[in-house]
């Protein structure tokens, strides 16, 4: 009877642990995560129009129209995306904010320019959490 009994607790054990490691294994790669961009100008004249941005669907790349300030919210992409923008102009400050499964968006990555020689700003920001 205590063999039985001995047999049993190990069983038990022994399942219970694997449980728990299939349930954390399914949480860590059903992890959504939402990549935020923001890219504003610095100062009451600077606009920009030649901006990329890497999304759930590859390079999205913009041109042709003068902006003052833009954001757009892209995903559900996961854990390990690299988040970037990249902006033909000094004169902007880009960031990018991520959220993890419909939680609040937290600044991730930030950057500003200023009028120096810098032509071009590019940030960017691999989702690790």
């Amino acid at each position: 009877m205590n063999k039985l009994l001995n047999i049993t607790a190990v069983s038990l054990a022994i399942f219970i642990a694997l449980s728990s490691c299939k349930k954390d294994d399914k949480a860590a790669t059903n992890d959504d995560y939402y990549v935020k961009y923001v890219i504003k100008g610095n100062g009451t004249y600077a606009y920009f129009s030649n901006f990329s941005v890497n999304t759930d669907q590859g390079n999205r790349s913009f041109s042709g129209y003068q902006y003052r300030s833009w954001n757009q919210t892209y995903g559900p992409v996961k854990k390990g995306f690299r988040a970037s923008v990249s902006v033909n102009s000094s004169l902007v400050t880009v960031e990018i904010y991520v959220n993890k499964n419909s939680g609040p968006f937290a600044l991730k990555a930030s950057k500003s320019g200023s009028n120096s020689s810098t032509s071009n700003i590019s940030q960017s920001y691999t989702i690790d959490f």
